[in-house]
């Protein structure tokens, strides 16, 4: 059994989002990698769900404090 990322568990949006985002940016680029190595939310440093905000489309003022702290609205 196969444990998922938190790439994986990415909301369909987001990860399309990042996906177009990642032909275009190599921050973008990184960030997928990034995910593709980390499993829990909490590993995240601040800098890094910034960036998931702005590379996954996310507007920032739609995520509440739990999806800061929790990933809520952006994985599943």
């Amino acid at each position: 059994m196969k444990i998922k990322t938190l790439y994986d568990k990415l909301l369909p949006e987001v990860k399309s989002a990042l996906q177009a985002n990642a032909r275009k940016y190599d921050t973008a680029k990184r960030l997928k990698y990034v995910l593709m190595s980390k499993t829990n939310w909490q590993e995240l440093s601040i800098s890094t769900v910034n960036d998931i905000l702005t590379f996954g489309d996310v507007n920032s003022s739609s995520v509440s404090t739990y999806g800061f702290l929790y990933g809520s609205n952006i994985i599943e």
